[in-house]
């Protein structure tokens, strides 16, 4: 697994695991892997490394959240690059308040910020299935929730965004299906806004992510679970 900012001796692990990304129940190549670790005062740190280099995009995500002791970003460090030779790059660094956005950006060495107000108990969450995971934690009413755009090849790559989504149940009861070698129950969370629509299959034990169902039929399951911590 790859880091932007390499873990500490002072960092505990929490837990670990790595989704792979299907369509048709075929592998696409794209795999995610993610490490939980806690660290002074309550807070965690989240990596994030989103590889695509063996699909057909050979796209790289790179993500480093901070989140704070009530379960919320706080602040999120992120890389994108394609494989090819002269293909986009993107660095980006966005600190949340409570009421405001700050992103900063580099594509391809052109820098630009920006700046949002925003209504205090806002969402925030990013491209990746460890990032859905902060998509509708705080309830299943509407709010207002910024999002980095996942979009790739244009001047608005990874740009954060401000849209209006809808978190409910997808089914009433809980499923269960063979997850990462063991039988689990999970809660379907249905996420749209702008058109765009993801299942989170929520763990009933602790509420994270154990898949993922995207408009477009590809899904991704989790395919390594480590829980080190409760």
């Amino acid at each position: 697994m790859r880091f932007i900012i390499k873990e500490q001796p002072y960092e505990e692990v929490i837990a670990a695991g790595q989704y792979r990304y299907e369509r048709d129940g075929r592998p696409t190549g794209a795999v995610e892997n993610w490490r939980l670790t806690a660290v002074a005062d309550g807070y965690q740190f989240l990596r994030v490394d989103l590889d695509a280099r063996a699909a057909p995009s050979g796209h790289t995500y790179l993500y480093h959240a901070v989140v704070n002791p009530d379960g919320v970003v706080e602040r999120l460090k992120y890389r994108f690059w394609e494989q090819a030779a002269g293909g986009l790059q993107v660095v980006g660094d966005v600190v949340l308040a409570e009421t405001a956005v700050t992103a900063t950006r580099t594509v391809n060495g052109a820098a630009s910020e920006q700046g949002l107000d925003l209504p205090k108990g806002y969402r925030f969450w990013f491209p990746s299935v460890a990032g859905l995971h902060f998509a509708g934690w705080r309830g299943n009413d509407p709010k207002t929730a910024v999002t980095l755009n996942g979009q790739v090849g244009g001047p608005d790559t990874l740009a954060v965004q401000v849209v209006d989504f809808e978190c409910y149940p997808a089914v009433t009861d809980y499923l269960e299906r063979e997850i990462a070698g063991k039988w689990r129950q999970y809660s379907p969370r249905r996420l749209t806004w702008n058109g765009q629509l993801r299942i989170i299959w929520r763990s009933a034990e602790n509420g994270w992510p154990l898949g993922m169902e995207r408009g477009d039929g590809l899904t991704a399951v989790a395919s390594q679970l480590i829980q080190y911590k409760t």
